[in-house]
């Protein structure tokens, strides 16, 4: 993982305080922050599969599989253990809007 700063106002993080702790539903700030940023992701990236753009652009994929470009995708994490770390991903088209 990488280490990341992020400035935040004062109502969010007293909204992910009562979050986190003995009594949250949250171990850390840090774990609600990734579980957030992962549901976004999943979020925005399934969105985007209904752009025409993304419809237009999986045709001419499909007809030149040859020209695929790797950074055009990302692989985000569906479930995360404790102990064996992320066992599986979810890898979604990059596009623009």
């Amino acid at each position: 993982m990488r280490i990341i700063t992020v400035n935040l106002p004062k109502s969010y993080l007293n909204a992910i305080d009562a979050l986190t702790g003995q009594k949250g539903l949250y171990p850390s700030r840090s774990e609600l922050i990734r579980v957030a940023v992962r549901d976004f992701l999943i979020h925005e990236l399934d969105a985007a599969k209904s752009f025409q753009k993304y419809q237009q652009n999986q045709i001419r994929l499909a007809k030149q599989p040859q020209q695929i470009d790797d950074s055009m995708f990302v692989r985000v994490p569906i479930n995360e253990g404790a102990i064996e770390g992320v066992t599986e991903y979810k890898t979604y088209k990059l596009v623009k809007r």
